[in-house]
């Protein structure tokens, strides 16, 4: 089968992901639907790895090392970006396609928020300053909420910047960054040269590491709304990240305004998300003292779900 014909099914069938798995001979492709992998053909050419490799830019004669690209494609007159992850295996490359629709940027009345966490969204997006945290696994629409609140703010008085790799939904109005490893353009100078560009607000797409998370949290200190993602299973689980990174104490409990998490739930097909939320209910005469405050003491926190 052609690769045009397995995305088209894909796109028809609401696959959210595509998985080349090596066999003896040739590959067979599932998708995961609904949260979950269903194969869709047994057989098919190993060929269709050479055209991946070709689409998203990447090295054909490497087949040993990780290798990760992205291409765009018009799928039943859908525009996709398809971001493309080829791992070796002892069968051989293991590719991994997410399937990503061009779409315009959500709004947050449109991302089924509880009421009260969504008037206590709508109250930190009017903050001058502070780091705004969303949580949550792969795929859960950590990106989607984070441009919601973007869109929000965008109303052409504020200089807006954003690091991500990649850049999944193109705006206008944002100054919008990706890294370039190849030429060590990594995310913590990007974010060091954004201080230099008299921002107003920046998204950082995931804090991967201390240094970036550092450079976030400085960041909100001298006067700037930051959003930024973080791979957690709950919105504790976030604080215990900062702390593993050994993040500054006081300098987060000073600058984080909400910690979002969010998880995709699947009904009859149909992605919703699930969201709960953080927010610190300390104040400059009552500020904890410690991580261990933070993580343990439940007082130091207004919870909603």
């Amino acid at each position: 089968m052609m690769l045009e014909e397995i995305l088209k099914h894909a796109d028809q069938m609401q696959a959210t992901d595509i998985h080349f798995c090596p066999e003896a001979n040739s590959y067979k492709v599932l998708f995961r639907i609904a949260g979950k992998l269903n194969l869709f053909i047994q057989q098919t050419s190993a060929n269709l790895i050479n055209r991946l490799k070709m689409m998203a830019d990447l090295d054909l004669s490497e087949s040993r090392r990780t290798q990760e690209g992205q291409f765009q494609s018009k799928i039943n007159n859908k525009q996709y970006f398809i971001r493309v992850s080829i791992v070796a295996t002892q069968r051989g490359e293991k590719v991994a396609l997410r399937l990503l629709q061009q779409q315009k940027t959500r709004t947050l009345n449109t991302l089924n928020l509880p009421a009260d966490l969504a008037e206590i969204i709508n109250k930190a997006l009017i903050l001058d300053s502070g780091l705004f945290l969303v949580c949550g696994a792969t795929g859960a629409g950590k990106t989607t909420t984070l441009y919601a609140c973007l869109d929000a703010l965008n109303n052409g008085e504020k200089a807006i910047f954003t690091i991500e790799d990649p850049v999944e939904y193109e705006v206008e109005d944002y100054f919008q960054c990706e890294p370039q490893l190849a030429i060590n353009i990594t995310p913590c100078k990007l974010l060091k040269s954004f201080m230099r560009q008299d921002p107003d607000i920046i998204l950082i797409g995931e804090l991967r590491d201390a240094e970036t998370a550092q450079l976030a949290i400085a960041a909100a200190l001298t006067g700037h709304l930051v959003f930024a993602t973080l791979h957690s299973n709950s919105a504790i689980d976030a604080i215990h990240r900062m702390q593993s990174w050994q993040v500054d104490f006081f300098a987060l409990s000073s600058v984080i305004s909400l910690v979002l998490h969010q998880k995709m739930h699947f009904r009859e097909a149909k992605a919703e998300p699930i969201f709960c939320g953080i927010k610190p209910s300390w104040d400059t005469d009552s500020r904890p003292s410690s991580y261990q405050d933070l993580t343990q003491n439940q007082t130091f926190w207004h919870f909603y779900h």
